[in-house]
């Protein structure tokens, strides 16, 4: 009976973990439709974001693969990272998209 019991819990629980993950795999979908590219800029809904720093190319497993390296220009929605990486993920299939910005001293969330 507890088998049963636990079997169900883990059906229930995976269930319920796939449809959040998918769920927010949707919504950064949406999201990746809001930005574009002007030259060396990504917008988001008309808003610079991001800006083009560097095209690199490294050996990953054997392979040659180019790397896009991006500065986040406007840092008030960081959530919004996720969708620009699959919008220009969509546009440069097979590249590796690098994202960074800088963390403010004061906030204190991350820590090593």
């Amino acid at each position: 009976m507890k088998s049963k019991l636990l079997a169900f819990f883990i059906i229930i629980t995976s269930v319920l973990v796939s449809c959040n993950l998918s769920q927010k795999a949707q919504l950064r979908k949406e999201l990746a439709k809001e930005f574009t590219v002007k030259e060396n800029i990504v917008y988001h809904k008309d808003t610079p974001f991001a800006e083009l720093q560097a095209m690199t190319w490294s050996l990953d497993g054997g392979e040659l693969v180019k790397e896009f390296n991006f500065k986040i220009i406007d840092k008030h929605d960081l959530d919004l990272i996720g969708g620009m990486i699959d919008f220009l993920s969509e546009r440069h299939q097979g590249d590796e998209i690098e994202v960074e910005f800088v963390i403010d001293k004061k906030d204190n969330n991350f820590k090593l």
